[in-house]
């Protein structure tokens, strides 16, 4: 009987350890996973508020970074964007007035060409007799007066020698004798060409053939180059080319100090039809600052100030203001690219030293 009884006694013991050993391990589990669950919270919240942060920083160095590339907008400060300069700049740079003014737009055509020589104006020199070249003087690309000795011929039939002399002023552009050469009357020995006058040969598309004219006014500018000169349409040829499939319209230029060579490429622009009278400034007026359309006004003595515009239709010469200006105000006409550069370097330098 006692034996049962301590047996009983013992297995309630048992039990009663085990189950509390499962409590306390429950407990236990649940103790950790609280712990876990706040650390992972704030670990996450931490990671939050530094991931804003570095967010808000990256923003920020984004917005500098744009500032300083772009400069300052327009509307963001307008004081800022006024310019002032020296005296001594103004008159280096060429900076000139004018006045809004009402105009036509010419409506135009642009055609290709090349300078070429005045036909009339080019001789080729032949020996009058056969005989040998006992002296040649000159070099092509030398100038010539009429009545120079170009040559010294020892004719075949007498022995005796002869003069060849240029028949006009002009220069050499070609030469066929050297001093011991024979030399025929069938072929040139020296090609001179008086450079005074240049034609203009402009290639003309049966489309474009009815709007070009005799008469009318070419605006012809040099291929890579600043080279402008104007001059009338003074032919036109009466038959298409038929290798080209081109007609050619023919402008004669001046050519003053030689600036045009022949060989050169050229454009030209035609007007060919007149618009409305409407608000015109100078084509060159207008510059691209801060990716606006603007117009330089002198603000004060010295100062000057970009007005952004709207414009529209243009000839090689003007063109049309639809809205910022006034009809009579007055605008930089000239030297307005120089204005802008110094509107941009002024801008770099109070950026200077930002890091960037």
């Amino acid at each position: 009987m006692q034996k049962t009884v301590l047996l009983i006694g013992i297995i309630f013991i048992s039990m009663t350890l085990v189950t509390g050993c499962r409590e306390t391990l429950h407990s236990a589990v649940e103790k950790h996973k609280g712990t876990s669950d706040i650390k992972h919270d704030e670990y996450h919240g931490e990671n939050a508020e530094e991931h804003a942060e570095e967010h808000a920083e990256e923003k920020a160095e984004e917005k500098a970074e744009h500032d300083h590339n772009t400069g300052h907008s327009l509307a963001h400060d307008e004081g800022a964007e006024e310019i002032i300069v020296a005296a001594e700049f103004i008159e280096m740079a060429g900076i000139t007035l004018a006045k809004v003014s009402k105009g036509k737009i010419n409506k135009s055509i642009n055609l290709s060409g090349e300078i070429g020589f005045d036909e009339e104006r080019v001789v080729h020199i032949t020996p009058r007799f056969a005989g040998i070249v006992k002296e040649a003087k000159y070099k092509v690309g030398e100038y010539v007066n009429s009545g120079d000795v170009l040559a010294s011929i020892e004719s075949n039939q007498s022995m005796t020698h002869y003069s060849i002399k240029a028949p006009m002023s002009g220069r050499i552009i070609q030469k066929h004798a050297v001093t011991g050469e024979h030399v025929s009357e069938q072929e040139s020995i020296y090609v001179l060409a008086d450079l005074s006058k240049v034609w203009v040969n402009l290639a003309l598309y049966p489309k474009d053939a009815e709007k070009i004219k005799v008469g009318q006014l070419a605006m012809i500018s040099a291929v890579g180059s600043d080279i402008r000169s104007e001059g009338l349409i003074q032919y036109i040829t009466p038959v298409m080319d038929t290798q080209t499939r081109k007609i050619t319209a023919r402008v004669v230029l001046v050519n003053r100090n030689d600036m045009w060579r022949p060989g050169l490429f050229v454009n030209a622009n035609i007007a060919v039809d007149a618009g409305r009278e409407e608000l015109v400034i100078d084509k060159n007026a207008v510059q691209i600052l801060n990716n606006k359309q603007v117009v330089f006004i002198q603000h004060e003595p010295n100062a000057f100030k970009p007005i952004e515009v709207v414009v529209g239709e243009c000839d090689y010469k003007k063109i049309h203001v639809v809205s910022g200006l006034e009809d009579g105000m007055e605008y930089v006409n000239n030297g307005a690219f120089e204005l802008k550069a110094k509107v941009i370097t002024s801008s770099l330098g109070e950026h200077a030293g930002h890091g960037h």
